[in-house]
């Protein structure tokens, strides 16, 4: 019965299979060396959103521009939690804490776990956002989101 109501694949030229499951469009994305980073775009039933498609389409080319604004945002972020591990204020880990000196030196400390296009209430500008969501070796409880609009990072935003 349900099987009426289940939307049928969508191919993509460039993307490949996109399936849709609950109101996201999935699929994977490369980014930089990260081949199969999971995809999430909105969209009809029938497709996902156009808009937010062109920027699927034109992210892996524009991503290693978008690599320096990304990374300072990581390092902004990291930099409370070294003063933290300094004081002795964070749980034991397992691993040392990471030592992070530069902005450029946070890419062996963070993985891109999915990305996710659409339109965010409250953003500066129209139009869906890219989410870039990491992981990051200094910050065990959370994911961390790289929001882009107009290929401007404008929001680094924990907890997504």
């Amino acid at each position: 019965m349900f099987g009426l109501f289940k939307s049928e694949p969508f191919q993509d030229g460039f993307l490949g299979l996109l399936t849709r499951s609950g109101s996201y469009w999935k699929g994977t994305i490369a980014l930089g060396p990260h081949r199969n980073v999971a995809l999430r775009l909105t969209g009809t039933s029938k497709a996902p959103d156009p808009a937010g498609l062109a920027l699927a389409h034109e992210l892996p080319a524009r991503f290693n521009d978008l690599l320096p604004l990304i990374q300072a945002s990581l390092f902004e972020h990291y930099q409370p939690y070294l003063e933290a591990a300094s004081a002795g204020e964070l749980p034991k880990r397992s691993a040392a804490f990471p030592k992070v000196e530069r902005a450029e030196d946070v890419w062996p400390h963070v993985s891109p776990v999915y990305v996710l296009i659409e339109p965010l209430e409250g953003s500066p500008t129209e139009g869906p956002t890219i989410e870039i969501a990491y992981t990051a070796a200094w910050d065990e409880e959370h994911t961390v989101g790289a929001r882009i609009q107009q290929w401007q990072v404008f929001e680094l935003c924990g907890s997504v």
